[in-house]
């Protein structure tokens, strides 16, 4: 019995290790980031990753978050004309339908 508690208090302490060193990590990347310049894809998946150019690419290989926010941007105005598109459709339905 003893011995299944020191593994649970052994578990519990690795836990809250592992949780206090990522707080740790998070705060002196949040203290210490890295620049990230602007540049142009080259490999076929930055391509793909910015629609061809279309949003911003960082150096470290990730949209920026101007390109982050330019690509919900598009995607958000595309589910909408989607959605108009078939409650359209659906009121056409039922209009010429019934």
């Amino acid at each position: 019995m003893s011995e299944e508690l020191s593994r649970r208090a052994a578990k519990k302490a690795q836990k809250q290790r592992e949780k206090e060193r990522i707080r740790v990590e998070k705060a002196y990347a949040k203290a210490h980031p890295t620049p990230i310049t602007v540049v142009s894809p080259e490999t076929r998946e930055e391509i793909r990753l910015t629609r061809k150019g279309r949003y911003e690419l960082g150096s470290d290989g990730k949209l920026t978050p101007n390109g982050k926010s330019k690509r919900l941007t598009h995607r958000y105005n595309v589910t909408i004309i989607i959605l108009l598109l078939l409650i359209i459709a659906t009121y056409a339905y039922f209009f010429f339908v019934h």
